[in-house]
């Protein structure tokens, strides 16, 4: 009878702790970077390609940017990249660099991408309509021209960005 009791425990136990862990819901940083890049967990990347860039404000400037794409990628390891491609020459858009979320490792700031030059911006990002729709805004400052061109460049962006 002894035994008996044994194998029930033992049994009980074993099926109890074979279980299926639930699995556990993404945070909102991967969230994030889903909705940015496509995953959180492994290599992947989207592109989003303009609809509209104004500058301070109400200056329209989607005509001087045609065909811009901003590609945001990772890894799936914590490395996040992007590219972009017909961006405008001496703007606020190198070819390629680097990203990541604002705040810490431990808390992450999702509405701010940190660039590795440093420029941050606010995000929103709504993945509930089609296209998705990206809204980067940021001051761009070049401090290393300051030539009238420059000057003209050197201001606040809102850049709308869409994405299937």
């Amino acid at each position: 009878m002894k035994n008996t009791w044994i194998f029930i425990l033992l049994a009980t136990f074993s099926v109890w702790s074979c279980k299926d862990k639930k699995k556990q819901d993404p945070t909102p940083a991967q969230t994030q970077m889903e909705k940015l890049t496509g995953s959180y967990s492994s290599t992947s990347s989207r592109t989003w390609t303009v609809k509209s860039i104004f500058f301070e404000t109400t200056e329209d400037r989607t005509a001087s940017w045609p065909g811009f794409s901003l590609t945001l990628s990772t890894n799936g390891s914590g490395s996040n990249t992007y590219a972009s491609s017909n961006e405008l020459a001496g703007g606020p858009w190198p070819a390629t660099g680097s990203w990541s979320f604002g705040g810490t490792a431990d808390v992450p700031d999702i509405t701010t991408l940190v660039r590795d030059d440093g420029l941050e911006m606010n995000v929103i990002i709504n993945t509930a309509t089609t296209p998705n729709t990206l809204v980067l805004t940021f001051t761009f400052d070049d401090t290393v021209h300051q030539t009238g061109k420059m000057d003209a460049i050197n201001g606040e962006y809102v850049f709308t960005l869409e994405s299937n």
